[in-house]
Formats: C-alpha cells, structure tokens, sequence
C-alpha cells in the first residue's frame, strides 16, 4: 500500500476524532493542509497567530468533554509564537495535540548546508524549546511510524496528567509516498482494565479520617470538572461545604447548598472563608492546591490534606499527605460506597448551610447596592448575564481583573461552563478561546468577558468568528487601562506607568470587520443590550458588547493576593515603601 506522509497524516487524525486543527500553513506543512481539506470529518481553521491557534485547540480541549485540540503549525517560529498557549495548556493540565510541518531531512549523501551550525549560522531547536512544556515530544523519520506516533501523541496527551504533546514531521515525508505495511492500524483507547484499582485499605483509612473530622472540607479544581455528580455525593454524605479554584469553578454547581464559593482563606468570598475557617480535614480532589489555587497562598491548609488526583506525580505536599492517584471519577466513587458502609445516613450540618446562604446574600447585596458613580457595577452585570442566558452557556475570561470579579459574582452551575486561563494568566486567550468552544459545540451560548488591553492583543482572532459565521459574544470590560497592572502598581507603590491604553473607537472596529456593536454604559443599559447581543449571536454574527466598567471595588480574591503580598515585605521595606507613597502624593 502506497501512501504520503500527509494521507498518512490525515487518516491518524480521523481515527483519533479529530474535527478540528488551529494554525497557519507555511511552506513546511502545506501538504497536512492540502490532505486535510479532501477530509470530509477534519477541518483546518486559519487563525491570524499561532497564539491564537494553541488558545483555541486549548478551549477545544476544555469546552467539550473527551476532545483534544490539535494544532498544525510550522516548526520554528510557528513554535515559539505558540508558546504561551501551550504553556498555558501544560500549566493546566490540558491535553494538547501539536503537529509541526519541518525542514525535510538531509539525505544520507547530502553535505551540511551554508545555513547550518556546523557552518556558524545559528539556528533554533523547537523541540528544545518545548521539552519542559510537554509531556512528549516526537520526530518522524519514517513513514511507517506516523500512524502508531500520533495515537501514542494521543494516548499520552490524555493520560494520567493531561498536557500537551508534540509530533515533528518532515515535509519530504509529508510529500513523498511510501510502502506501508497494511491493512492501517485502528486506534482503540484504553479499557477500564487498564484504570489501577486504588487499596481497599487506602479507603477505608481515607474513610475514617473524613467522619472523623469534626469540620471536613473540599476543594475541587479543573481535574474534578468530570466528577461534578461524585463529588456531590460525597459532599451530602459528608455534610461537607465544598469550594473550588479559580480554574475549577465549573466542577460543582453554585445553585448547590454546599457550595462555599472560590477557594478558601483570607481571600475567599465571605461566605467560603467562614466556611472553612476551622476546616481540621480537607479533601482535594482534582487539584495540587499549588500558588494559583490557593491565591498565591493566602490560604493556610490544614495539617490534614488528602488528594484525589490523575496525576501520577506528586508535589512534596503531597507526599507528605494522602494521595489517592488514578481516575477521579472512579476514586471518588468508592469512596463514597466506603463513607456509606462506616455511615449509612449523610451528615445533615444546616447551621452550616444557612450560614453559607445568608453571607452569599449579604455579599451580593453589599455588591449590588455598590456606588459605581453612574458606571456599569460588575455585579449588576453579571446579575443580568446569569438571568439572560442559558445554564449550559459557557463563560470564558482573559486575563485581569474582571476573572476573579466573574469567578465570585456569577453563579456557574454546568460542568465546563466556566474557563480562564488561570494557571499561566496568559492575556489574549479569551477572542480565540470562544471561537473554538463556539465551533465545537455550536448549539450553546459561547460569552467571553475580557479587559480592552486583552482585546488589544488578540481582538483581531475575532475575524475567524465573522469568516466562520460565528454567534460569539464577546463583552469588553472598557476602562481604559491594563487595569490589574494599573492596581498592583499603587499597591506596590511603582509608578503608574505604560498601564493607559487611551479612548479605541471599539464600534468603528467592529464595523471595520461586519461584528455586531452594542455599547453598555449604565446599569440601565444592560437588559437591553443582553437581549440584543444574543438575538445578534443566534443570527450567526459576532457581537462586542462595549461596557463602561466601574472598577473601584476590587475582588476578595485580588485583595487577599495584595496583602498576603504586602505581609511577604520585612517591616523596613514597608516603612520605605510608605515614606515614598508619602513624598510621590505630596510632589505629585
């Protein structure tokens, strides 16, 4: 059997699923993207960076549950664009599956080229580069391996601690044909069989030390976003209350009773800090609780931890813990049959719930009842976006403020309903992120929230929406300024510089590339321009929403960073720090 690199390329994706790939076709792998547009299961998306395209397989990856966002960029500088998508991804534990398009290989009698190190003419090894972002790197050098390589790339990118995976092929192998030992292999995942059983004795000693406490709790991050339905169950069994991290709002429903709010400690919403405020046994399950999920470790942890966790690897904390690795969804599963045979009935603590009520109604009245001195209060707007648009609606951030503002103030009950890039704070990941989840799951509402410097950045991807017939919705958050940059400089006491982006004319932008263009400058303008944007976006066109945001009363959550920030500073700092914010607001 005779067969290209490129169809050999091509039937690998299409046995993995693949519906999608996100990049740029350059000389290196035009041949994947002439294959790939005969298939009729694959579609190759443009997207005007390779940023872009790693954001974009990224949301592919978290928005729909079992996909895996694949790229198809060029080896080289297609690579180093992308790096801060991958990063973010690697971060995150998301699977990933990158395909580079490659210089072709020197044949056996060719000499070095003039362009090569051997003759001084520096150059760049992308694999180099990715090692310490993914969890598997490839180069094909033979026909006959590219077939089994990407379902290995597939495998692995899945497995235990999802991330990303990189596969390099050559261009003369992607041209030239080949005899292939046939028939071609199927890809089959791995069985049930394969998942380790976790030690009765393990449960059983896991079981015992949650009853045993007298005030347990839970934490869930992005890993338990498929467990939601467990971790539910182990919750009520429990009476336990249950916060998540910035990245795992979606993985339990804030309309549940136990539901705290996010994270817990100092810079927790009120009604999750009292919550846990004298937790003695915490239960984290899809998270290593490391910097981003405890807000730069504002949150003191409990001397007793035990970790559900998909990853193999354990932190020294862990180490020093309980950990129970394997699939999440299963561990917690048995789990719970064990809690049920050392204590049939669930644990009923309804001082506990209506204590979680009444500090999540006092917040949000104290939010809504906020003076924005007549700008849009975050919390009316997303009192509004709530009541306007589906629970299954999928809600993606940037980078800044606003991503904390959105994690505390909008309820978010449906698994993966909620997404940030929030392990790498990488800006730029929301335009392209929204376009993805839109594409593949083209029946929900897709709404990104971001900062006007974020939509700086990226706000071009928003081209692919209008090419691609799109009803996304994308809300700028408009204050003119890097506004997180801005707030931590005060607080730090630096200067306030590079931080003003000036007054962009975002209506004529949108008008430049057919978007829809909605304006939001009053609370009272909110209603109306939901219901609009979202009568736009069902018509299949992108909309911006342009709101005037009042950003004077900043998160619990960016508060508690800054001051366990500020308490890291030695006394003489803090005196210095305050003896020239004194002299800078007298000289101006």
């Amino acid at each position: 059997m005779n067969k290209s690199g490129a169809m050999l390329t091509q039937y690998a994706l299409e046995q993995l699923g693949i519906s999608h790939t996100f990049g740029i076709p350059g000389v290196q792998n035009a041949e994947i993207y002439h294959q790939l547009n005969q298939s009729e299961q694959i579609t190759p998306l443009l997207v005007n960076h390779e940023m872009n395209a790693a954001f974009m397989a990224d949301a592919v990856s978290r928005s729909k549950a079992g996909s895996v966002g694949t790229m198809l960029i060029v080896s080289g500088s297609g690579v180093t664009h992308a790096i801060s998508g991958i990063g973010e991804a690697y971060l995150a534990g998301i699977p990933l599956l990158i395909i580079a398009g490659a210089s072709s290989q020197p044949s056996a009698n060719s000499q070095p080229s003039a362009n090569s190190e051997q003759s001084g003419y520096p150059s760049i090894d992308a694999k180099e580069i990715l090692k310490p972002l993914t969890k598997a790197i490839f180069n094909i050098s033979d026909h006959q391996q590219i077939v089994e390589t990407l379902y290995n790339a597939y495998r692995i990118a899945t497995s235990d601690r999802p991330g990303p995976v990189f596969v390099e092929i050559p261009l003369d192998i992607q041209v030239l044909s080949a005899d292939i030992d046939g028939p071609l292999p199927l890809f089959t995942e791995g069985t049930d069989d394969q998942i380790e059983a976790i030690n009765d004795v393990d449960l059983d000693s896991v079981a015992t030390q949650l009853l045993k406490a007298e005030s347990p709790g839970i934490v869930v991050g992005w890993g338990a976003v498929d467990a939601q339905a467990q971790v539910i169950a182990l919750a009520q069994q429990i009476g336990a209350p249950v916060c998540t991290t910035l990245s795992g709002v979606s993985s339990f429903p804030a309309q549940h009773p136990l539901h705290a709010g996010m994270i817990f400690g100092p810079a927790a919403v009120p009604s999750a800090e009292n919550a846990f405020k004298n937790c003695d046994c915490l239960l984290a399950i899809g998270t290593n609780l490391n910097e981003a999920d405890t807000a730069n470790g504002s949150a003191e942890l409990p001397e007793n931890i035990i970790y559900i966790t998909n990853d193999k690897s354990s932190s020294d904390a862990q180490e020093a813990a309980t950990a129970l690795h394997g699939n999440i969804q299963q561990i917690a599963t048995d789990l719970l049959y064990k809690l049920q045979e050392q204590q049939p009935a669930a644990i009923s603590r309804k001082a506990l719930v209506d204590d979680i009520a009444n500090h999540k109604a006092l917040f949000k009245k104290e939010w809504l009842g906020h003076n924005s001195r007549g700008l849009v209060n975050p919390a009316v707007f997303f009192d509004k976006l709530r009541a306007a648009v589906s629970d299954d609606a999928i809600i993606i951030t940037d980078d800044g403020l606003h991503t904390y503002l959105a994690a505390e103030l909008l309820p978010i009950n449906s698994p993966r309903s909620f997404i940030s890039p929030s392990s790498f704070n990488a800006m730029g990941y929301c335009i392209p992120a929204v376009n993805a989840a839109k594409i593949v799951n083209p029946s929900k509402q897709v709404i990104g929230i971001l900062g006007d410097g974020a939509m700086l950045m990226s706000g071009m991807e928003a081209l692919t929406a209008v090419r691609e017939n799109l009803g996304t919705i994308y809300c700028i958050f408009n204050d003119g300024k890097l506004s997180r940059i801005n707030h931590s400089q005060r607080v730090s006491d630096s200067q306030s510089t590079c931080t003003k982006l000036g007054n962009i004319n975002w209506g004529a932008f949108a008008d430049s590339i057919e978007c829809g263009y909605i304006p939001v400058r009053h609370n009272n303008d909110i209603e109306i321009a939901l219901r609009h944007a979202l009568e736009t976006a069902a018509h299949n066109q992108p909309v911006f929403l342009d709101i005037t945001i009042d950003y004077s009363r900043h998160s619990n959550y960016a508060q508690g960073v800054e001051k366990t920030n500020a308490a890291r500073f030695s006394s003489a700092n803090k005196l210095g720090m305050l003896g020239r914010a004194i002299v800078r607001k007298l000289t101006g």
